[in-house]
Parts: C-alpha cells; sequence; structure tokens
C-alpha cells in the first residue's frame, strides 16, 4: 500500500489552476455558461474574486496534489483591498464576449448585482465568512474539509470573532452546514445562483464561536 502524503498549508499562487478546477468541478461553469469565453469569465470570477476576497486562505494537498481550499474573511484582521477594481474589470470583460447578446449579457450583471443588494439586505459584508470552501468529490468524507474548516474557526475564535457566516444555495451546501453545527439566519432570492443551481434560493447560515 502506497503511502498517502496529505499536507494542510498556505494557498500559493501556483495553487490557482487546480482550484479553479475544483471550482468549475462544484459550480459546473462550463455547463452552465455560454460560451466557453464567459464560463472561462464567471470561473474566474468566483475563484480569483474569492481569493481577493479574503484574508484567510488554505489548501489541502494530498501527495503533491491540492485537492481543496477555503478561502474566508476574519473581520479582525484587515479588509483585504482590490474588489472594486476586480468587479469593474469583470464587467468589462462579460460587455466584450463574443456571440452573446447584449441582452443576454445585462441580465447576468443584473442577476450579479441583484445577488449582491439582496444578500445585503440579510447580513453585511463586514462580518467574518467563509467565502469559498471546496473539496474535490473524490477527497470528500477524508476529513479534509472538516480540517480546513477548523483552522479557519480556530483562527477566528482566537482572534476575538464571535461568529462565521457562509452564503449557500438551498439546494447545494444547505445540508452540510447544518449538520455541522450553522444556523440558518436568513433567506434570499438570487438570479445569479439560477444559473448554477436548480433553485434561485440563497441562504445565509451562521456559526457561533463558543
Amino acid at each position: 500500500m502506497s503511502l498517502v502524503k496529505v499536507l494542510f498549508r498556505d494557498y500559493r499562487d501556483s495553487d490557482y489552476k487546480s482550484c479553479e478546477s475544483l471550482t468549475n468541478e462544484a459550480w459546473e461553469f462550463d455547463v452552465n455558461f455560454e460560451p466557453k469565453e464567459l464560463s472561462n469569465i464567471v470561473k474566474y470570477m468566483f475563484t480569483k474574486g474569492s481569493i481577493i476576497g479574503s484574508n484567510f486562505r488554505k489548501v489541502a494537498e494530498v501527495n503533491g496534489e491540492t485537492v481543496g481550499f477555503i478561502f474566508g474573511f476574519n473581520e479582525m484582521f484587515p479588509k483585504p483591498k482590490g474588489g472594486l477594481s476586480f468587479g469593474l474589470s469583470i464587467f468589462k470583460r462579460i460587455l466584450c464576449v463574443k456571440g452573446m447578446s447584449f441582452r443576454a449579457k445585462g441580465k447576468l450583471l443584473g442577476a450579479i448585482n441583484t445577488h449582491e443588494k439582496n444578500r445585503l439586505k440579510v447580513v453585511s459584508r463586514e462580518k467574518s465568512e467563509i467565502i469559498l470552501f471546496v473539496v474535490g468529490s473524490n477527497h470528500q468524507a477524508k476529513g479534509y474539509g472538516k480540517k480546513l474548516l477548523s483552522e479557519f474557526t480556530s483562527l477566528c475564535k482566537n482572534s476575538g470573532v464571535k461568529s462565521i457566516i457562509v452564503d449557500t444555495n438551498k439546494d447545494g451546501g444547505s445540508s452540510f452546514y447544518k449538520s455541522i453545527g450553522f444556523n440558518h439566519i436568513g433567506d434570499f432570492d438570487s438570479p445569479l445562483h439560477e444559473y448554477a443551481m436548480k433553485y434561485g434560493q440563497a441562504c445565509m447560515y451562521e456559526y457561533k464561536l463558543k
């Protein structure tokens, strides 16, 4: 039996392609967004945007392969910069997509804006949060996700954070977060989620740190 080497470490720039691939596996951007140019932009928006918006970044590595990651925001640490300029760059790239009608572009940009506006009615962006958390399907139920989550929650607790929130989909991660002690604190309509999920109902969950 070959030895399995598991390592939990800080995210590196060289992990990006693996993290984007894992994000695509979870959300199926290549299936749900056309043309290909658009799916590439959306994958980048979700993955790179989560990196830019986070100040905690850890990956799980198995035999040299990045198999999972967590990007989080700790309110007690300096707030990341660059979010506004990144958002504007995504806006411009979507407008320049070839083979996509102006109406379709407007609908997608409107969905992104509506998601954010509706979310802010439930909870602010100032609270500590799990921004993006993915473990590859072939490596789930092995404790890797639990370890990644534990590292983030422990750091938050030790720095004085009282609770952590997460934005997920009713048909997606809701049952998972309930199973590990998160409490449902609100719902909001998300036309953005409708692009990749069966339901456009987004949910907010909160984990109290004792």
